[in-house]
C-alpha cells in the first residue's frame, strides 16, 4: 500500500520558524518532523511514498531526495501554492491507482497502522478515518430541559468526551472524485462532508495511542521533550540521564 504525506502547508502557527523552513523539516528529537513519518511507515512495510509539497519544498525535495537513505522511495507531488489538505491529496492523484494511506505531515502518532487498514478492509466503504478521543472538563453545572422547558436534571461540571479526525487515513481513489483541480480544498469541512451528503460510507477507527499535532510553537517544544526523553530513556545515554 501506497502513503500520501500531505507536507505543504505554511505553518503559520509556527511563525517565526516556519519563515525560513517548512515545518515538515522542523527538527523533533533531533531529526526533521517529516523523517520521524517515513520511519514510522518503513515500520509497517509502507515504503513507497508521495510526499506532496509546495511551501519551501525544495527544502523537503533536496534534503529526502527519493528516500533510498530511509529505505523508502519517495515521489513528489508539487503545487505552486499551498492548497489545503484535500488541494493538496489531490496533486498525488496521478500516483495512485489503489487503495492508500494518507497522513497530515504535522502529526506524530504510535497508531498502529496495520490495524487500521485491516478495519478499513474489514469494514468497506470509501474511507475509514482515525480518531482520536479528548476529555474536556466543563467548567459549569449542566442543566437538561425537555421540550417544554422544564427542567429534567442537573449535572454538576461534566467531562464532555468526544472523538476528533486524527490526520491517518485509509481511502480509496474514489475520494478524488470529490475534490476539485487545483482549488484550494479542505478534506474537514469540505471533502468528508460532501461525500456523507452523497451517501458514501466513511468508517472511524479508534484506539489507545501516543498521537499530538505538531500545529503551535508550544506543542513543538513539548513534542521534542517527549521524543528526546523517550530516546534517551531507551538507550540510557548517562549524559542525559
Amino acid at each position: 500500500m501506497k502513503a500520501v504525506i500531505l507536507a505543504g502547508g505554511i505553518g503559520t502557527r509556527m511563525r517565526p520558524l516556519t519563515y525560513v523552513i517548512p515545518k515538515a523539516m522542523l527538527p523533533i528529537g533531533g531529526k526533521p518532523l517529516l523523517e520521524h513519518t517515513i520511519r514510522y511507515l518503513n515500520e509497517y512495510d509502507i515504503t513507497e511514498i508521495v510526499v506532496c509539497v509546495a511551501y519551501l519544498k525544495n527544502h523537503i525535495m533536496e534534503y529526502f531526495k527519493n528516500g533510498k537513505n530511509l529505505g523508502a522511495k519517495i515521489q513528489y507531488a508539487e503545487a505552486d501554492m499551498p492548497l489545503g489538505t484535500a488541494g493538496q491529496l489531490k496533486t498525488a492523484e496521478k500516483y495512485i491507482s489503489h487503495p492508500f494511506l494518507a497522513m497530515n505531515g504535522d502529526i506524530i502518532s504510535s497508531l498502529n497502522i496495520r490495524r487500521l487498514i485491516d478495519s478499513h478492509e474489514k469494514a468497506g466503504g470509501v474511507g475509514t478515518i482515525a480518531l482520536k478521543r479528548f476529555e474536556v472538563p466543563v467548567p459549569y453545572g449542566y442543566i437538561e430541559v425537555d421540550a417544554e422547558s422544564c427542567i429534567k436534571k442537573f449535572t454538576e461540571k461534566p467531562t464532555l468526551t468526544f472523538s476528533a479526525n486524527a490526520g491517518i487515513y485509509v481511502l480509496k481513489p474514489k475520494v478524488f472524485d470529490y475534490i476539485p483541480q487545483g482549488e484550494v480544498a479542505s478534506l474537514e469541512t469540505q471533502t468528508f462532508p460532501t461525500m456523507l451528503r452523497n451517501k458514501e460510507k466513511l468508517n472511524g477507527y479508534y484506539e489507545e495511542a501516543y498521537w499530538s499535532d505538531v500545529g503551535t510553537i508550544t506543542d513543538f517544544e513539548r513534542v521534542d521533550k517527549e521524543l528526546l526523553s523517550k530516546f534517551y530513556s531507551e538507550t540510557g545515554d548517562p549524559a542525559h540521564e
